[in-house]
Formats: C-alpha cells, sequence, structure tokens
C-alpha cells in the first residue's frame, strides 16, 4: 500500500525563482511602456506647437501683455514708450520700466528682463532671446496701443529636439490700451 506521490502534490505554489523572474519581466515592459508615453507625449507637444521657439515666444508676449495691462487698469497712466523702455505715472511719480536682454552665465543664451524700480525684476523669457522691441501705435495724435516684436533663437541643447522650423521665431503682439484721459 505504498502510494507514489503524484506530480500535482509535489507542486503546490509557485517558487521565488518564478515569482522574481515574473516581477522582473512586468517592471521591464513597464518601464518600457512608461517611457514610449513619454516620448510619445513630447512628440506630440512639439507637432501640435506647444514647444519651440513659437511656442516660448506665444507664452511670454502673453505675459507681457497682462503685465501691460494689469499697469493701465490699476490706474498707472503710461506716459512713453521707448524701444525697450515704458514710462508710467501714478499720480504722483513717473518711473521707468525697462526690458533688458541679459546674456546667461554661459555667454550664450539670452534672457529677457522687465526691470520695474518699485517691483524689482521679472524674468519674462529665458535662455532664448535674439531680439525685443516695442513701439506704440499712435492714431489721431492719441496712443491707442503698444507693438511688440520678439526674436526667439532655441538653445542649442534644444535644437536637437524640435523640428527645424521650431528652432526659431519672430512675432508680433498689439496691446491695445484703454483710453487715457
Amino acid at each position: 500500500m505504498n502510494r507514489q506521490p503524484t506530480l500535482s502534490s509535489k507542486r503546490n505554489g509557485v517558487s521565488l525563482i518564478e515569482a522574481i523572474a515574473c516581477v522582473a519581466i512586468v517592471g521591464t515592459l513597464a518601464t518600457s511602456m512608461v517611457g514610449m508615453m513619454r516620448g510619445s507625449a513630447r512628440v506630440t507637444a512639439i507637432s501640435q506647437g506647444n514647444e519651440g521657439a513659437a511656442a516660448e515666444g506665444r507664452q511670454a508676449l502673453r505675459f507681457l501683455s497682462e503685465q501691460i495691462r494689469e499697469m493701465t487698469s490699476s490706474g498707472l497712466s503710461i506716459v512713453s514708450i521707448g524701444n525697450r523702455d515704458i514710462r508710467v505715472d501714478d499720480g504722483l511719480n513717473v518711473r521707468r520700466i525697462r526690458f533688458e536682454i541679459r546674456r546667461a552665465s554661459d555667454g550664450v543664451d539670452r534672457s529677457l528682463v522687465m526691470v520695474d524700480p518699485l517691483l524689482g525684476e521679472t524674468v519674462c523669457l529665458g535662455n532664448s532671446v535674439r531680439d525685443f522691441d516695442m513701439n506704440e501705435i499712435i492714431v489721431t495724435g492719441r496712443r491707442v496701443g503698444i507693438a511688440m516684436t520678439l526674436q526667439l533663437q532655441t538653445t542649442s541643447d534644444r535644437a536637437g529636439e524640435l523640428r527645424p522650423d521650431q528652432d526659431s521665431a519672430e512675432m508680433t503682439t498689439v496691446v491695445c490700451l484703454s483710453p487715457q484721459l
């Protein structure tokens, strides 16, 4: 009455080696999938124009437009508009807000910085500014807006990731001013 143990009674469960192999396979697949999804999201953003010089320029000009609108809506009146500066009057004092293009520590990349003597410095766009210019728009002797032109060139480390048509851009936007009495 000796019974031979059957094969099924010897294998009740998963061995440690099998469990480790399974975890390693699932981990490798998950890592590959995450990398592939990140790459796909980046390519999608670039192809939709959400990355590159033009996208950075649009964002910077939108920020500058908001800053200028905020100045005029908060009671400041614009006295004059120069090439890279705006003079504003708060009713007591006139102050000059400058826009400077500064070289980074590497000597190549250039940033656009707004310098307000009252509020300090604000970096409007970093690393890819080639040139910035502002001109006032005058209609029938009244200042009605500001035209801002921004020229961009992406940094050399980012240029390899972008299509050739996305590594530089020149764009202009107009900020309409509220009537000043």
